[in-house]
C-alpha cells in the first residue's frame, strides 16, 4: 500500500515535468513535439494506472485510516487558468503544430478529433486540470502516509477520481494521436536507417 502511494507521488511529479516540457525552447522540430507528447502520454497513462490500483487497494487503506480532521486541500484556479492560457498560446504559435501535425486519421469521425483546433481544445481543457489536481492529490497522499488521516484519504480518492475519470480517460485518445510519429509530416523526421539497422 505505501509503495503504491509512494509511486503515485513520483508519477504526479513526473506528469507535471512532462507538461512543463511543452514550454521548452528545445522543441524545434516535429520530432521534438511528438516526443514531448509521447512523454506526457506515458505519464498520464501511469497516473491512470495509479488511480486504478489505489481504488483497488482502498479497502485496505480505509482499515488503517483514523478519523481525521485535516483541512480541505484546494486547487489553485488561477494557476490552472494561467497554464491553460499558456498552453493554448504555445500550441497556436508553434509552426510545427500549425504546419506539420496532421489531425485527421481513420478514427477522426468517431473521436471527434478532426482538426488542430479539436486537439488544441481537448489538450488545453484536460492537461491543465490533471496538472492542477496533481498538487492536491500529492498533498493528500503525503498527509495520509504521514498520519493515516481519514479525511486526507477521502480527499485523495476524490482527487484521483477527478483526475482519472474526468480528465485522463477523456484526453488519452488525443494524446495517443499527437504522440504517434505518423501524425506528423514524415519529411520533418530524420531519415530512418535501412531495414534491419538499429
Amino acid at each position: 500500500m505505501n509503495n503504491q502511494l509512494a509511486k503515485l507521488q513520483l508519477d504526479l511529479v513526473s506528469y507535471r515535468e512532462a507538461v512543463d516540457n511543452v514550454f521548452s525552447s528545445a522543441l524545434a522540430t516535429p520530432a521534438d513535439w511528438q516526443q514531448c507528447f509521447s512523454g506526457i502520454l506515458i505519464c498520464a497513462s501511469r497516473l491512470y494506472l495509479d488511480y486504478l490500483l489505489v481504488m483497488k487497494n482502498l479497502p485496505a487503506m480505509e482499515v488503517v485510516s483514523s478519523k481525521g480532521d485535516g483541512g480541505l486541500v484546494r486547487v489553485d484556479a488561477l494557476r490552472e487558468k494561467a497554464l491553460r492560457d499558456n498552453l493554448r498560446q504555445r500550441l497556436e504559435s508553434s509552426t510545427c503544430w500549425s504546419h506539420n501535425f496532421k489531425p485527421e486519421n481513420s478514427f477522426s469521425e468517431l473521436t471527434g478529433l478532426r482538426s488542430r483546433r479539436d486537439y488544441t481544445d481537448k489538450l488545453t481543457l484536460h492537461l491543465p486540470e490533471i496538472y492542477e489536481e496533481s498538487f492536491r492529490v500529492e498533498a493528500c497522499t503525503k498527509d495520509f502516509l504521514a498520519r493515516h488521516d481519514g479525511s486526507a484519504l477521502a480527499q485523495l480518492v476524490v482527487g484521483l477520481q477527478h483526475l482519472g475519470r474526468n480528465h485522463i480517460s477523456f484526453v488519452l485518445q488525443a494524446l495517443e494521436w499527437v504522440a504517434d510519429e505518423d501524425s506528423w509530416e514524415e519529411s520533418s523526421f530524420a531519415p530512418k536507417g535501412r531495414e534491419g539497422e538499429a
